[in-house]
Parts: C-alpha cells; sequence; structure tokens
C-alpha cells in the first residue's frame, strides 16, 4: 500500500495531466492506496477517476446526499475476504472507502489481501483445480420493477459470458440465474494472475447466494480449503482508520474484510463507493514488479 497526502492539491477541479498519471500508474503498481486529508467532497476525486458506478446493494444506505455513497454493511461481526460482488456480473472495478470517523476502539480495521501475492504461494496443485473449475453461483438478485405482476416470470438474459437460466421474477421483484465464474482474475500486471473471489465468505452474510459450488460438484477437500484459508490469513494486513482518510482499491485484485467491532464501539463512521469502470485503460501503464 502506497500512502499519498492530498493536502493543498486542489482535487475539487480536474488533476492536472502529470499528477493524475502518477496516481494512475502507482495504483496499478500497488493495487491500493491510501489518500490522507481528503475534505468530506471526496466524490469530486473519485469522480476523476470513474467512468460509471456500480449499483450497490440496496441494503446499504445512501449517504452525504449522494446515491453513489453508502454506508458499509452494517453490524460488528467480523467480514471475512472477498472481492466485492465477485460472485456476479456485477463486480466492480474499483472500491473506495472513506473514513468520516475512526473507530475509538483497537477494533474495525480494515483487511486487505494481495491476490497477485496469494496466487504466487498457493501449492501447485491447488491451482490445478482453479485453472480447471469455475465456481457456480445461484444467484437470487433483488431489482427495482415499476409494479409487480402476479404469477409473472419471464425468460430474460445478461450479457455476460457465464450467465445461464435467467429468469425475472415480477413476483418478488427478483433476477434469479446460475453464474459461472473462474476464482482468478487477470491482474494489470502482464502475466500475472489474482486469487479474489467469494469463496472465503459465509453464505449467511451474503442472501443474494443461494448456493455456491463448483462445476460438475466438484469439491474442495477441507483439509486443503484450510490451508488456502491459512495463506490468506498469513498473507493479509490491517488499515488502522485514520480521519479523512480515503483508500482507492483495485477489486480484481484485492480481497478486503473487516475485523470485528468491539461491542462498546459507537464512533466508527466508514462510507463506501463502487467505480464499476475506471475511466483509465486497464493495465496502461504496464508497470513491471
Amino acid at each position: 500500500m502506497l500512502t499519498i497526502n492530498l493536502e493543498d492539491k486542489n482535487y475539487n477541479k480536474p488533476l492536472n495531466k502529470k499528477l493524475k498519471t502518477s496516481i494512475v500508474t502507482a495504483f496499478e503498481k500497488y493495487g491500493l492506496l491510501k489518500f490522507t486529508n481528503v475534505k468530506d467532497d471526496f466524490i469530486k476525486f473519485v469522480n476523476q477517476f470513474t467512468y460509471n458506478y456500480a449499483n450497490d446493494a440496496r441494503r446499504r444506505k445512501e449517504r452525504m446526499n449522494d446515491k453513489n455513497i453508502r454506508n458499509v454493511d452494517g453490524g460488528k461481526k467480523k467480514i471475512y475476504l472477498h472481492s466485492e460482488a465477485s460472485f456476479s456480473p456485477s463486480q466492480p472495478e474499483i472500491v473506495w472507502f472513506y473514513c468520516i470517523r475512526p473507530p475509538e476502539t483497537d477494533s474495525g480495521h480494515t483487511l486487505y489481501c494481495d491476490g497477485i501475492k496469494l496466487w504466487e504461494k498457493i501449492p501447485a496443485k491447488f491451482k490445478l483445480f482453479f485453472l480447471e473449475n469455475p465456481i457456480l453461483y445461484k444467484l437470487k438478485i433483488p431489482i427495482f420493477l415499476p409494479q409487480k405482476k402476479k404469477n409473472l416470470k419471464r425468460k430474460w438474459y445478461l450479457e455476460t459470458p457465464g450467465v445461464k437460466n435467467c429468469i425475472l421474477d415480477y413476483n418478488d421483484h427478483t433476477l434469479n440465474f446460475d453464474f459461472f465464474k473462474f476464482a482468478l482474475e487477470r491482474s494489470r500486471m502482464q502475466n500475472k494472475y489474482c486469487f479474489a473471489n467469494h469463496l472465503f465468505i459465509p453464505l449467511s452474510s451474503e442472501p443474494q447466494i443461494l448456493e455456491r459450488t463448483f462445476l460438475n460438484n466438484k469439491n474442495i477437500p477441507d483439509t486443503d480449503f484450510k490451508v488456502l484459508i491459512d495463506l490468506a490469513n498469513k498473507n493479509t494486513k490491517h488499515i488502522k482508520w485514520e480521519k479523512n482518510e480515503l483508500v482507492m482499491i483495485d477489486n480484481l485484485r484485492y480481497m478486503h474484510g473487516r475485523t470485528s467491532i468491539n461491542r462498546k464501539e459507537s464512533k466508527r463512521d466508514i462510507v463506501v463507493v463502487q467505480s464499476m469502470k475506471s475511466n483509465f485503460g486497464y493495465g496502461s501503464t504496464n508497470p513491471k514488479i
């Protein structure tokens, strides 16, 4: 993670070409940047790197009078490592977290794990399994429909490779489909892959996922899965938040999560923004590592 101080930089206006290029180059190299001394109109900065925004989970409340700024997931339990919405065709390219108020207690740290480094450490027999076997997600996604139509279900399609058995259900305003997705993502680096997916997070915390299996009912033995979890934990780091910090995460490279929050904690206030697509080319600076 690289830290950049934005104090005295007028990011409310278009960034000069040199500064923006240097930020993009650093982002493509490190995959995770922390900006300090960011004002609460940080969305103006985020806009300068975003082509379009993701339709964030409807369970999250809008913040700061902006539909693209949302609360992070509520509750105080630990959130396990995951790549945001990596179980669906709506996986954002960049996830941003902004700290309005840091926690008073030593808890609620944001976790992050570099999928490139994790993939490099995964034993060869596991790599072979993930290269050969896509994950099958059975999904029930809430969507907005103008009105309910009784007993009406319609075949639908999403123009995304890997989507199958898509049904639009007017009864409960949901889109139901199967989605095949590999556990790997191509990185911004040449010939590098990232282990960034939704395998570690319990399904109880993702009501949109009805089932999560592998194609042809292949399985990872529990002992092997524990090896993967241990490797991920050994390669996981913490962000201890300070006020007015903004973090920019490559969601196709990193998995993120959160440590549990102290039950007495009441001050922690973090918001999230999801850039569906960046406005700079994927791997455009082609950094070498």
